[in-house]
């Protein structure tokens, strides 16, 4: 019987192991969301003073693939069983897995009447995959199968990267040229707890069904790649598994940099750009590397009632064999640099009213010399800083998403909650994404409260103060 539950077993490990995408509703609440800073420095947030505290300040999580479903995942066919084959048949050529997490641990900021500076510390994770669906074509139609165009299973799409570091980060912005021009740079000291990568499985694997002289033997060819870790992820590669091994994971520094500006062309017209995560991590504690090189070798098979009857010693043995004709060449102690990832932001807002305003907004990012982009219409209602509302329609991994957030000040405090897929939250069972940013914040002060004073002439004007 063909072993078609192994692909429900990768597609559910993969799912379990992503999160992300752009964070657009983020910019939706920019003027009064101070954790919006992030994605621009040059954003100034409606308050004087914000404080946020671990354990309370906030999180962002996301997890989407661009192939498959819960409800899919969990659907069944007429006989009651898993529906492998609607699975199969949805994989796309190349299927993705995408993703950031953002804890912030620690923020502080302070507007002045031109500028706003924020110290923060925020934990992040970064993971991205990409997983051909030939790599699930010899689990899901077997070895024998005519499915297999030659036999070949073609294996050069698939890639995977993960990292998780802590950015400590110092970010300030200024209005410039009677407050048209707004510039903003964030300084970044990166703390990396764990990598991985693997750029590229550049191999095939060749079947040869029940060939006459082959039988059902399958064939590795390999034109040669590489793996990497660091930190923790190289610690466990290296078999190290004591406490000082693990602390060490914490001693790999790096720095990064993000770049934002906004220019109010007009009254109603804004345009606005980012730049972020510019720079590297330099991992040279518990580093491991193991490069595979152009090589070819042969998989004879075992007997499987060997393996039924418990005795797994001729499959041991053929593992090993294979090790050993791979002839893989590990090292590890040699520190190495990794970039993060760039992604950029770019769009332009139109005021309707003083409360109202449309905008567009791109997003990009280059993974492997691909670039993944995404675009999004957004509507924004804002209530002083009391009430800020925001709505955003994302076209990002060729499906449309729909999403919302809100934030509400209540005397000394903010509550914020906010998602860029709304149907994740809603009908989560049909949805291809998990998407949700909460928190709550100190907030105190408003910028640009309008006064009264009492003129010489003894009528009464009203003025902007800027910052009461």
């Amino acid at each position: 019987m063909k072993n078609r539950y192994l692909i429900l077993l990768i597609l559910i490990v993969i799912s379990f192991h992503v999160k992300g995408q752009s964070d657009m509703i983020g910019y939706g609440l920019a003027k009064t969301l101070p954790q919006a800073n992030a994605l621009n420095p040059a954003i100034l947030p409606d308050y004087k003073f914000s404080l946020g505290l671990p354990g309370v300040s906030g999180f962002y999580v996301n997890a989407g693939n661009n192939f498959t479903s819960l409800g899919l995942l969990t659907s069944k066919d007429d006989e009651g069983n898993m529906a492998i084959d609607e699975v199969y048949d949805g994989l796309k050529k190349n299927n993705r897995v995408t993703g950031n997490a953002n804890i912030n641990l620690f923020h502080l900021g302070i507007r002045g009447k031109n500028g706003y500076s924020a110290f923060s510390i925020n934990s992040r994770v970064f993971v991205r995959s990409s997983i051909p669906k030939s790599l699930l074509a010899l689990p899901y139609y077997g070895n024998a199968s005519d499915e297999l165009e030659d036999g070949i299973v073609d294996l050069k799409k698939f890639s995977a990267k993960s990292m998780a570091f802590t950015e400590v980060a110092l970010s300030h912005g200024r209005s410039l040229f009677t407050e048209k021009l707004t510039l903003g740079v964030r300084l970044k000291y990166l703390i990396g707890h764990a990598y991985a990568d693997m750029p590229s499985l550049d191999a095939s694997i060749r079947t040869f069904g029940n060939d006459e002289f082959r039988g059902d033997s399958i064939q590795f060819t390999s034109k040669g790649f590489n793996v990497r870790a660091g930190g923790i992820a190289g610690a466990a590669a290296n078999d190290e598994d004591n406490s000082d091994d693990i602390a060490n994971a914490f001693n790999n520094g790096g720095f990064a940099v993000d770049l934002g500006a906004t220019y109010q062309f007009t009254e109603k017209i804004q345009f606005f750009a980012s730049l972020n995560d510019l720079g590297f991590i330099k991992w040279k504690n518990n580093t491991y590397n193991a490069y595979i090189p152009s090589t070819s070798v042969t998989f004879t098979g075992v007997d499987v009632i060997d393996l039924v009857n418990g005795d797994d010693s001729a499959l041991e043995d053929e593992l090993d064999s294979l090790v050993d004709e791979l002839e893989i060449e590990e090292t590890s102690g040699d520190a190495f640099s990794t970039p993060l990832t760039g992604k950029l932001y770019a769009g332009a807002s139109y005021k309707f009213t003083p409360r109202q305003t449309a905008s567009a907004i791109m997003y990009s990012e280059i993974y492997r010399g691909t670039i993944i982009p995404a675009f999004t219409a957004m509507y924004n209602f804002q209530l002083n800083t009391f009430f800020n509302f925001a709505l955003s329609g994302t076209l990002m991994n060729g499906r449309p998403n729909i999403g919302t957030g809100f934030t509400l000040n209540l005397i000394g405090f903010q509550f914020y909650v906010a998602t860029n897929d709304l149907l994740s939250l809603t009908n989560p069972i049909n949805g291809k994404m998990a998407d949700v940013r909460a928190g709550l914040n100190f907030t105190f002060g408003k910028i640009n409260k309008v006064k009264s004073k009492k003129s010489k002439k003894g009528t009464i004007d009203t003025i902007d103060l800027g910052v009461d």
